[in-house]
């Protein structure tokens, strides 16, 4: 054995060259991992049949030589294309094609936003609105990327695009380098951790198995079943991914922003103030005696005071529902009332806080309207009601709010910030809300989210042109209707019974999907005459092929790594630590350094199901299978930042302007990579940041 390696060993370093080979050629990355693949199982075959790789195994008391390939090199393959077309493919493609369909569909949704400059509006208005603070712009840039990431979940978009947008602005207004571009390469970097993202998607196409498989193993070694140990069957979604993945990527954001604070705070003139509007256009701070701060506690406190009347509930077994002995007991609140109120709330209350010199009765008639909604879920309307006994007790109190909100709505565009920033933000809400709240499954509401963006696209077209878009409003309050719908009635057309209330929301639905797909097509023609349609295609085409390729091309090379032991090796060695959280720690040292050379989509796709089977093994009592998803996703996403071979960072250089350069880039990085080490750190001990949501809010 050449030095004191086995043949499996030099194997698994054949094909790590061969991988890092291929892509530090410059070839396309989803070519280098399929020919490392090829090129390595070659390499491989002709050293095994000349007897050079191989493994000592005891039999009888005699050690023999047992080489790697034990059938040849013939019968290797013909397994490997075996387990091809049995299993992996079907796994690829058969059984999670569900999950990967919501790729394509996030991918047109982020590319409509940013190919109809919604991403410009938004900085010039954050902008705006906190530049007058010392480190004002770089605050703008943390919210803005923010919003891309929840909107486009694509790293390399978000980062090209602020990169494009924001630096320019950052620099001329006396920014300092280092600071312009660590805010911009980490706010860029959102999009791997705030949902709707691509790699939480990747992520749940892969992870959910990984759990069943290691699950099922445990359960084998202690001779019961997974349901006897577990006492529900191993199941991991990617709604559930989305929902422990929110707080930490929201907390991610608030600690860049408050770094960007603190830094203008000691160093004023490296992040100056910026005025680049008029102070104070609507006059609001002498309603609250010139003090910021109750401008602030009026805008945002009862949404903080009702979120925490919601928390409190939810943990008290006031809301939602639980299943004891196969009997559903239903809390005195519903999940989907409760934060639809919280939401209308907050927009009431905020309406009343940006324009207190307006007439109050609407905003009143409306808070009393959530006040009766509320009341009649707790004592009126039990968890299992119909649709119809719903809408008896909800018609009169849902028209008062109506009337509130048509009013606050019409304030509230009266304020430049909420008009431009509210359409994106209502998008993310409308997907996001109807995954936490067990609306639809993520690619439902993917579609949703692509439908969304192309209306949106259309919508800004149409107001540049000054034309009107009653069309597409319609079409988005049709969806809003479908939504409500959905979530109240059955609409299922096949079943042989079916109730009045039922047939009137079926009739309703079917009304408003035709003026919702009437609005769609009419947006796609506008985009079209636009000439912005075919660019939105293209673009979504070329990045979904890039990640379905680099699929097929990682599932190639994980074949040929199962092909000669490699995977059970792995898989054996990372069995060896006892302590699991020792071995998640490992797992996670190794994840870190292959993000310098490898992009998240090979990661996931050949690292996680080798390594998945033996770290989702452990109790998730103690270590949960969505903290362990997320830990990875922040840690790629601290990866993805550090210097010198972080891929935000080759980004952010390939459109920064020439006077900055990469030892500014390192330098602006290394104090964000530090906070990410501290949320890692803060992950790793408090898991209830990400089991909170996936808790308190129901399952998809």
């Amino acid at each position: 054995m050449l030095f004191g390696l086995t043949g499996v060993e030099l194997s698994l370093i054949i094909v790590a060259i061969s991988l890092f080979s291929g892509i530090l050629s410059g070839y396309p990355v989803a070519y280098a991992i399929s020919g490392a693949a090829f090129i390595s199982f070659a390499l491989i075959s002709g050293l095994n049949e000349l007897g050079l790789l191989y493994t000592l195994q005891e039999y009888n008391g005699v050690m023999e030589q047992v080489p790697v390939l034990e059938r040849g090199w013939q019968k290797a393959l013909l397994s490997t294309e075996s387990t091809w077309a049995q299993g992996v493919f079907s796994r690829a493609f058969g059984g999670n094609v569900e999950t990967l369909l919501a790729v394509p569909l996030f991918v047109l949704m982020g590319i409509a936003l940013e190919r109809s400059n919604i991403a410009e509006d938004l900085l010039t208005t954050m902008a705006k609105l906190f530049g007058a603070v010392p480190g004002g712009l770089a605050v703008a840039v943390v919210l803005v990327g923010t919003l891309l990431a929840a909107s486009t979940g694509v790293v390399g978009a978000t980062v090209v695009t602020m990169g494009l947008i924001a630096l320019p602005t950052m620099l001329k207004h006396g920014y300092s380098k280092s600071l312009s571009t660590g805010i911009i390469a980490t706010s860029g970097t959102l999009g791997q951790i705030i949902p709707p993202s691509i790699v939480i998607v990747l992520l749940g196409s892969i992870v959910g198995d990984m759990y069943s498989i290691g699950q099922e193993n445990r359960a084998k070694e202690l001779g019961i079943t997974v349901l006897e140990i577990l006492g529900e069957p191993a199941v991991l979604s990617t709604g559930t991914l989305f929902k422990a993945a929110f707080i930490p990527g929201v907390f991610l954001a608030l600690l860049y922003a408050t770094y960007a604070l603190v830094f203008a705070y000691f160093n004023r003139d490296q992040a100056p103030p910026v005025q680049l509007g008029k102070p104070d256009p609507y006059k609001l701070l002498s309603y609250y005696n010139e003090n910021p701060w109750k401008l602030l506690l009026a805008m945002f406190g009862p949404l903080v005071v009702g979120v925490a009347i919601w928390i409190g509930l939810a943990v008290g077994g006031y809301v939602d529902s639980t299943v004891v002995d196969e009997v559903t007991i239903y809390a005195p609140l519903s999940t989907g009332v409760i934060s639809v109120m919280v939401l209308v709330l907050f927009m009431l209350t905020l309406a009343r806080a940006l324009r207190p010199g307006y007439a109050q009765l609407p905003i009143q008639v409306g808070l009393l309207g959530v006040a009766l909604i509320l009341v009649a879920d707790w004592f009126f309307v039990p968890g299992e009601a119909s649709g119809g006994l719903k809408t008896t007790f909800y018609i009169i109190p849902s028209i008062m709010i109506v009337y509130g909100m048509k009013h606050a709505i019409n304030r509230l565009m009266e304020v430049e910030a909420l008009r431009v920033v509210s359409p994106p933000v209502i998008l993310i809400v409308a997907v996001l809300g109807s995954i936490l709240g067990g609306v639809t499954n993520p690619t439902a509401a993917a579609s949703l989210g692509a439908a969304g963006a192309i209306m949106l696209a259309a919508t800004r077209k149409l107001k540049d042109a000054k034309q009107s878009t009653r069309i597409v409003i319609w079409a988005a309050l049709a969806i809003i209707v479908l939504l409500l719908l959905r979530g109240n009635f059955d609409l299922r057309m096949t079943v042989k019974d079916i109730n009045f209330d039922n047939k009137m929301a079926i009739f309703t639905a079917l009304v408003a999907y035709h003026v919702a797909v009437f609005g769609l097509v009419y947006s796609c023609w506008i985009l079209v005459r636009e000439k912005i349609m075919s660019g939105i295609l293209n673009e979504t085409t070329k990045v979904t092929s890039m990640v379905f390729v680099i699929l097929i091309a990682s599932l190639f090379l994980s074949l040929t790594i199962r092909s000669f032991g490699g995977e059970h090796y792995i898989q054996t060695f990372l069995q060896s630590y006892e302590d699991p959280r020792t071995l998640l720690i490992v797992v996670m040292v190794v994840l870190f350094f292959l993000g310098f050379v490898l992009d998240f989509i090979e990661i996931i796709f050949i690292v996680i199901p080798i390594v998945g089977p033996v770290i989702y093994a452990a109790d998730p009592a103690l270590m949960p299978p969505a903290w362990i998803t997320i830990l990875i996703a922040v840690n790629l996403q601290t990866s993805f930042i550090t210097p010198p071979f972080g891929f935000a960072l080759f980004y952010l250089r390939g459109v920064a302007p020439p006077e900055v350069t990469t030892m500014d880039i390192y330098k602006g990085v290394i104090p964000f990579v530090i906070i990410q080490v501290i949320g890692l750190v803060l992950l790793w001990n408090f898991p209830i940041i990400t089991t909170l949501l996936p808790t308190l809010l129901p399952a998809n």
